[in-house]
């Protein structure tokens, strides 16, 4: 355990300024988005229509406050493996394995619908943005993450060398190996999350 704690530390160091590139691109499409979002309402409306299952859809949002400790459990883990296997993993990682860097672009468009969807300018928005607002950092993380392992992979693909391979097959399952190495950072940021989710849900349901 200790030697895969080295490893996912090595991989971030290595690869740090990407990392803050990457934070600094997808926090600075939904600030930027957010202000544009509420000068166009239009496309605000058209978004939060379109996307508002995705938006709007986690367990915990659409149930609400939880009426018990097991129905709370039961929430947290739903929303945690909606995350990692389907925000993080099947919109991310996994389309980055065939095709090298698309899981990137697939993470800032996220970022560029959440902040068309979280316009503080609406008022229903507006009640829950704060409350929300750890959630949106806490899922960014995960997503960053996740985009940090698609840019390793897709770079160690098409260059071998910047992993120390000479094949380029042994350089695809070493990027494979490091981008789920991130993981193990991913899923508890991830898990943080999806309790602070229902953390949430008591706030929003109190008056």
């Amino acid at each position: 355990m200790i030697i895969l704690f080295d490893r996912l530390w090595d991989i971030l160091v290595a690869n740090r300024r990407v990392y803050f590139m990457l934070n600094a691109l997808y926090y600075g499409l939904i600030i930027f988005f957010m202000l544009y979002g509420s000068i166009d309402r239009a496309l605000h409306d058209k978004v939060l229509e379109t996307y508002r299952s995705n938006l709007m859809g986690s367990p915990v949002m659409v149930q609400g406050k939880p009426d018990s400790v097991p129905e709370a459990f039961e929430l947290v883990g739903i929303a945690f493996g909606i995350n990692v296997l389907g925000s993080s993993y099947a919109s991310i990682t996994l389309p980055s394995f065939v095709i090298p860097f698309v899981g990137i672009a697939a993470g800032l468009y996220r970022a560029v619908i959440l902040g068309l969807g979280f316009t503080p300018a609406d008022p229903t928005i507006s009640r829950i943005f704060f409350p929300h607002l750890p959630t949106l950092l806490l899922e960014g993380q995960g997503s960053i993450l996740a985009m940090l392992g698609a840019y390793i992979h897709g770079r160690a693909w098409l260059w071998p060398a910047t992993v120390e391979r000479e094949s380029r097959w042994k350089a695809y399952v070493e990027g494979v190996r490091q981008s789920g190495t991130l993981y193990m950072l991913i899923m508890p940021v991830l898990l943080i999350s999806a309790i602070y989710g229902v953390i949430e849900s008591v706030i929003l349901a109190t008056p």
